[in-house]
């Protein structure tokens, strides 16, 4: 899916209706505005016309869900437990969680929670993104040498050493971590707390976009092993943990955006150890909604 949308309120009505396709129950007005970062008389005119249309229905505690028309279509919804623990990651961390399902060409964001200490309009429920270097990093380490080589591939010139390198440091700690370059941080801060300060509905779409992919490629270097281990204070972006499904692929993955200008190795190794005990209950819970 391109970056740029041909039509703003038309991406927003598909954002939505992905969004309660996704969901094992209900959701608010409030909480679909939230959740997708739209203005709530934004959401509130869609969903009346969805709802005229049957695409949604609405509960006596006037929650949306997906309706008659398209309940019938393929497609699992998540456990409901995938939301608590995004929402737990989020509040234990104060920072943002997604979580994706990956594909052989692109990942999907199927969920996103925003944090309290900085709220980044980022991409909305339902969006793709092509997986290319480094997207898609924390997976990879489990897929199969194809799929590995053909996401190598991807990375450009002295990146592609790069690439090979961060799946064995992934597949050893479990766990992919992300820093701007040092002389980019305080872009990072910057271009940050400008989406955050005007959001999404008062930015226009193409600005908001190009704002978007230059916060994404400003905050993609992998972290080394080295600094992984060294007690400096180092920028910090996000971070990404692999989550398997019931049979065990690694198919889906939960990632966190402290975006950090500096952070301390204690504050780094909360973040990490945030991270995982997400994935591992991530993981449990796929499990469990496929044993019930």
């Amino acid at each position: 899916m391109p970056d740029r949308s041909a039509s703003p309120p038309t991406r927003r009505v598909v954002d939505i209706v992905s969004l309660l396709a996704t969901s094992t129950e209900p959701i608010s007005v409030a909480g679909i505005a939230e959740r997708l970062d739209i203005a709530r008389a934004t959401a509130t005119a869609i969903l009346t016309e969805l709802t005229t249309a049957g695409w949604v229905g609405r509960d006596p505690q006037r929650g949306y869900l997906i309706g008659p028309a398209l309940a019938g279509l393929p497609g699992a919804a998540l456990p409901h437990d995938v939301g608590a623990v995004l929402a737990a990651l989020a509040a234990r961390t104060g920072s943002g969680a997604t979580f994706s399902r990956i594909e052989p060409d692109h990942l999907t964001v199927v969920d996103v929670r925003h944090g309290i200490d900085r709220v980044v309009p980022g991409i909305p429920v339902g969006h793709r993104i092509p997986l290319q270097f480094p997207a898609g990093a924390s997976v990879m380490p489990w897929r199969s040498a194809g799929e590995q080589n053909a996401w190598t591939a991807t990375a450009a010139g002295a990146d592609r050493r790069t690439a090979s390198t961060l799946l064995a440091l992934v597949r050893d700690r479990g766990v992919a971590v992300f820093r701007p370059r040092a002389d980019d941080a305080g872009m990072v801060d910057l271009l940050a707390d400008l989406l955050g300060a005007v959001g999404s509905e008062l930015l226009q779409p193409h600005l908001r976009t190009r704002a978007l992919r230059q916060l994404a490629a400003l905050t993609s270097r992998p972290f080394s092993r080295d600094e992984l281990d060294s007690d400096d204070a180092l920028p910090l972006s996000y971070l990404a943990a692999p989550v398997f499904d019931a049979s065990g692929a690694a198919a889906y993955e939960v990632q966190l955006g402290p975006l950090r200008a500096e952070a301390s190795k204690a504050e780094r190794d909360e973040y990490i150890s945030a991270t995982l005990d997400a994935a591992r209950q991530l993981t449990a819970a796929l499990s469990r909604a496929t044993h019930r």
